[in-house]
C-alpha cells in the first residue's frame, strides 16, 4: 500500500477520531462537573478520561494491526503502533500517562475556549458529526484492507 494512502487512512480513521474523543471528554467533563476548574476534580476527570481512551484504543486494534502490517516506512509503523495497547507494559503505561495529560489539557482547553452555553449546547453534536464523517471517509477509503473477513479479498 502506498505511503500516501496509509497516511490518509491514518488521519481519517485514527487521528481525527482520537482528537474528537479528547474533545468529547473535555466537553463532557466541563458540562457535568460543577467547579470544574479545581485541580483535584480536573485530575480525576483526566484519569477517568484516560481510562475511556484506553477502552477506545482496545476497539481499534484489528485495523491498527492490519495497517501496520502493510506499511514499509518505519516512522509510519511506529506512529501506528502509538495507538496500540498490545505492547510492553512500559509503553502501555506511557500511553496511559500521555492520554491522562492530553485529557487534562483537553478539559482546560474546552473550559478556556468555549462558553458554558456552547459546552452544554451543541458542541458535543458537532464533534460527533466530525468524528462520524471522518470515520466514514476513512472506512470508505480502506474498506477492503480493513475487513474482518480475510477471505473477502
Amino acid at each position: 500500500m502506498k505511503k500516501s494512502h496509509v497516511l490518509l487512512v491514518f488521519v481519517f480513521l485514527l487521528l481525527i477520531p482520537y482528537i474528537c474523543s479528547l474533545a468529547i471528554i473535555g466537553i463532557g467533563y466541563n458540562a457535568l462537573v460543577l467547579h470544574s476548574g479545581e485541580l483535584f476534580r480536573s485530575l480525576t476527570g483526566a484519569f477517568v478520561g484516560s481510562l475511556i481512551m484506553f477502552g477506545i484504543k482496545a476497539t481499534i486494534q484489528r485495523p491498527l494491526d492490519l495497517l501496520a502490517m502493510q506499511v514499509d516506512d518505519n516512522f509510519l509503523e511506529q506512529l501506528l503502533r502509538f495507538f496500540s495497547i498490545r505492547r510492553r507494559r512500559l509503553f502501555l503505561f506511557g500511553n496511559v500517562v500521555l492520554d491522562f495529560i492530553l485529557c487534562y489539557l483537553s478539559t482546560i482547553f474546552v473550559r478556556n475556549h468555549l462558553t458554558l452555553d456552547q459546552i452544554v449546547g451543541n458542541a458535543t453534536g458537532i464533534v460527533l458529526l466530525v468524528m462520524f464523517i471522518s470515520t466514514c471517509l476513512g472506512a470508505y477509503v480502506e474498506y477492503d484492507n480493513l475487513s474482518i473477513d480475510p477471505n473477502q479479498h
